[in-house]
């Protein structure tokens, strides 16, 4: 067994009215076996002014793996206690993605 790891950077536009969801793609040198995403940093915020927090999610899945790639995918949502999500928001997470690789 052969541990390798790769970090990225999920970026996220500035967004209402959804949770948003993107992903990135880490490469490995060689075929990966098993891999795991960890949440390694994040920046989240409002676009427009100052607003309070009511909830903010951050979750990482691995969408696929192939190969030497592993895609991972992040759900991104920050929003108040309006009741909507109407209020852009965005920002960036990074991800540590460990893999046993062959």
């Amino acid at each position: 067994m052969s541990m390798d790891f790769r970090e990225l950077t999920i970026n996220f536009d500035s967004t209402s009215g959804r949770k948003q969801r993107e992903s990135a793609t880490a490469v490995f040198g060689s075929a990966v076996k098993k891999a795991q995403a960890i949440l390694k940093g994040f920046h989240v915020g409002y676009t427009d002014g100052d607003h309070h927090i009511w909830k903010l999610e951050v979750d990482l899945d691995i969408e696929r793996t192939t190969g030497n790639a592993v895609t991972v995918a992040a759900d991104y949502l920050i929003r108040d206690s309006s009741g909507n999500i109407d209020d852009r928001f965005g920002g960036w997470i990074q991800v540590v993605v460990i893999a046993d690789v062959a």
